[in-house]
């Protein structure tokens, strides 16, 4: 794969846009949406009494999970996956598959936020 276009802006300065730059972008942005919803997520929603509080929860959880999908899509799956392991408290929370996690890193972590192994 190499770059698929070279187009002149006014001034005289070469943008080189391709695949793979714009696909390196498409990951970045993606990781950086999806820091900024788990750091906003209501981990414990679903113990809530207020049902608009398991709305939100559920919406906002249902974007994470959209996010995490198109962060596997464009390959940085496993950077997500360490964003969602420093962010997702576990106890008292939605199954890490609920967020479209495919792999379970916190099997033999005692703390996934803190991501300390057992040996």
């Amino acid at each position: 794969m190499g770059i698929t276009s070279i187009f002149i802006v006014s001034g005289g300065a070469n943008i080189l846009c391709g695949n793979i730059m714009s696909r390196k972008l498409k990951g970045k942005f993606i990781l950086r949406a999806l820091k900024k919803h788990l750091k906003e997520h209501d981990w414990t929603y679903e113990m809530s009494d207020d049902h608009s509080y398991w709305l939100s929860g559920t919406a906002q959880r249902e974007k994470i999970r959209k996010i995490i999908l198109d962060a596997y899509k464009e390959g940085v799956g496993a950077e997500a996956e360490m964003l969602f392991g420093k962010h997702y408290p576990k106890d008292g929370c939605h199954a890490e598959e609920g967020y479209g996690i495919r792999i379970n890193h916190f099997k033999g972590l005692s703390s996934p936020s803190k991501g300390i192994i057992k040996w």
